[in-house]
Order: C-alpha cells, then structure tokens, then sequence
C-alpha cells in the first residue's frame, strides 16, 4: 500500500466523521405544532370601539375552519375570572404578561387581537407562545374607519398569523363489509381489500365508495365527511342473477350506516349496482 493511499482513506474516513459529527450536532427538525391545541382568543383595545366583537367573530371561524380547540373570551373568564379583560388591558400587548394569562386559561397559545386607531383602524393580530412567552407571528392591517372585514377577509389574516397545517382539517371512514376480499375504491382510488383499516380522508368533503368483488353485485355509497368526523358504511354485497332473486330488488337495496363523532348531522346515499335498485338515504341527528 502506498502512502497516497494511505492518505486518501485517512481523509476520506476523516470526512465521514466529520459528516456524522455534524448531524449529531445539528438541531432536530421542530415538529409542527398540534393541530388539535389549545388556543385562546383574546381582544386588546386603546381606545378604540371599532370593529366590534371581532374577537368571538375569529373565534368562531377557528372553530369551523380548524381543528383547534379554541378557547374563547366567555370560556377564558370562567376559568381565569372576572379579571380576564382588566388584565389584558394592564398587559399592554406585552407577550409575556399575556402568556401568563394564556397559561392560566388553559392555553398553549394566544391569538392577541387588537384593535386601535390611528386615523384608520388598525387591526392586528399576534401569535403569542405561552411556553415560551414569545411572539411567533404579527400582523397588522390599517382600515377605513367604515370598512368592516367580512369572514373571508378575517378568515385570510388568521392564515397569514396560523400554520398552514392548522386549516388542513380530516376526517375519517369506517367501512364493514359482509364478506372479505372486496375491493375498496375511494373515487377513483383503490384503497384495499376488506376487511380494511380506518381511511383518513380531507374533510369537510363528499366521497365516493364503491366495493366490488366478482360474483357479486357492487356496492356504492356517498358519504359527507365532516371535520374531526366518523362516518360508519356497513357495506353487503349480494351475489349476482339466480333469476332475478329477491335480493336483486330495490327494497333490498343495502343501506350504509352512519356514526358521526360530535353528533354531527350527514346525508348518506347507498345503493347497489343493479337496474331493479335505488339508492336509499339516511341521516343521522
């Protein structure tokens, strides 16, 4: 073995070391935040009564467009007290003070709202981290004093405060079939063989379901999916022909049962594949 050779292994296995030491050093990647946090909403005001009650307005979009779990004014002050609104204003929009206050309402953020006026009305909002009393996110809007914001607008600045993740909201669906090995399809999408594990799915949305297996009448369902939802289809497949059997028959059709965590209302439409069958409805209350 030559010294050159020597040296090049040296360096070469000097550099992997290198390389390993490096990622060992090098900070995780930060997890994205849960979506399912606890966030309070609270409104800050100096002197201003512009735009009022936006703080229970953003509340309220939270709680449909997110899976958050939002703790709004009225909530805060049955755990935090009277004084909820007095310190706030004490606080001045300082994060830390505000945090303090976020913690003892149960909090692990606080969406600041606040509303003031310099000319036009200032609208901001602030992220504030009550672990670590910090600001994760600011925004500040100026508008006419006569413009009132409507949801879509209000809607677009919590987007711009929140994560991203925070407004992608799912859903799930059981499917329980009579008999193994059908073919499960989600739209277009081959899913698996019954029997088959929950599907997660992007909700609020509709979705098709079809199973099929040779020898037997496909399956087909629709179902609306709600945020943080479970929708239960029983799905029974008959066999095909015999002479137009009495399970070929429209009243026979198969019909989907429906469970919706949250006692959340859906509209389900099931049917099987065959000219003498309609679909039959079903909702849940």
């Amino acid at each position: 073995m030559t010294i050159s050779t020597t040296n090049a292994r040296l360096a070469a296995g000097l550099v992997i070391v290198l390389v390993a030491l490096a990622a060992a050093a090098a900070p995780a990647r930060a997890a994205g935040p849960d979506p399912k946090r606890a966030v309070a909403v609270f409104e800050y005001r100096a002197g201003s009564a512009a735009l009022p009650e936006i703080d229970g307005r953003i509340a309220g979009l939270l709680r449909k467009h997110t899976s958050l779990e939002i703790i709004d004014g009225d909530a805060a002050r049955k755990t935090y007290g009277a004084r909820l609104d007095a310190d706030i204003v004490a606080c001045a929009g300082e994060a830390d003070c505000v945090a303090a206050i976020g913690a003892k309402a149960g909090a692990k953020e606080v969406l600041l709202v606040g509303v003031s006026e310099f000319g036009d009305v200032i609208l901001t909002l602030q992220r504030i981290d009550v672990k670590r009393k910090k600001v994760a996110m600011r925004i500040a809007e100026a508008l006419a004093e006569t413009v009132e914001p409507d949801d879509d607008a209000l809607l677009g600045y919590c987007k711009r405060v929140l994560p991203e993740s925070d407004f992608l909201q799912f859903g799930t669906i059981r499917i329980k079939a009579n008999l193994a090995g059908a073919e499960v399809l989600l739209g277009r999408d081959t899913r698996g063989q019954t029997p088959i594990e929950p599907i997660k799915v992007r909700a609020p949305a509709t979705y098709d379901i079809k199973l099929t297996k040779a020898g037997y009448v496909p399956f087909s369902a629709r179902v609306a999916v709600p945020p943080d939802g479970e929708v239960e289809v029983e799905a029974r497949l008959t066999r095909e022909g015999a002479g137009g059997a009495w399970y070929t028959k429209w009243w026979v059709a198969a019909i989907a049962g429906v469970v919706v965590a949250g006692g959340v209302g859906i509209g389900v439409w099931a049917s099987q594949d065959d000219p003498t069958s309609v679909p039959v409805g079903g909702t849940i209350d």
